[in-house]
């Protein structure tokens, strides 16, 4: 992802950016180092999220912001459902723990909110927004599920080539009803969690 990220920076001619892979939960980054953070569909895989929060609050500048974006729970993500569903009738899909990485782990309503205040954030707030993925069929539908979404590359490697052939027409058939004029438009909920850290005092 940051080689992509670097790719497209500089073919817009971009210059002022930097890319370093790290620990969330140790930055290797001084005290109030950044304006603001953005964290995007990440939180949830982080090893230790109150650590985590804990090290961008420090790393944060007096004022700077904190927002995050994370997936809320599965039915309110058809776009994940569907595949899960057609793996589920070949194999079991083993429970992800309740505290460990995976893709739901932030779904609850003031999960992450509750990690923003217990780091010290203030002003946090949090908002559901609808959201689309959208492909232009349902072959490449299922060729970015299976490759690229955790739960469903990890259930798939429990199945032999016949059972992930049905998965895959299983999958393929039911997100067919989601095809409209040329593109695949399958709906989820993402949200949205904002907080600030407090201004030093004078």
């Amino acid at each position: 992802m940051l080689d992509i990220a670097s790719r497209r920076a500089n073919a817009q001619g971009i210059t002022n950016f930097a890319t370093k892979v790290c620990s969330a939960d140790d930055l290797p980054f001084g005290d109030a180092a950044f304006d603001s953070i953005s964290v995007r569909f990440g939180y949830m895989f982080f090893p230790d999220v109150a650590k985590a929060t804990a090290e961008f609050a420090r790393v944060l500048k007096p004022g700077g912001r904190l927002c995050s974006s994370v997936w809320v729970k599965p039915e309110g993500n058809p776009w994940t459902a569907i595949a899960m569903q057609a793996i589920a009738a070949e194999t079991v899909v083993a429970p992800p723990g309740a505290d460990g990485p995976n893709m739901f782990r932030c779904a609850a309503p003031g999960y992450v909110s509750a990690l923003y205040e217990a780091a010290g954030l203030r002003d946090v707030a949090e908002w559901d927004v609808d959201v689309e993925l959208v492909t232009r069929s349902p072959a490449q539908y299922w060729e970015m599920i299976s490759e690229h979404v955790s739960l469903a590359v990890a259930a798939l490697q429990q199945v032999d080539e016949p059972a992930r052939e049905r998965i895959q027409a299983n999958a393929v058939a039911k997100v067919s009803a989601f095809e409209k004029d040329g593109k695949v438009r399958v709906p989820g909920v993402a949200r949205c969690i904002v907080g600030t850290k407090q201004q030093l005092a004078r």
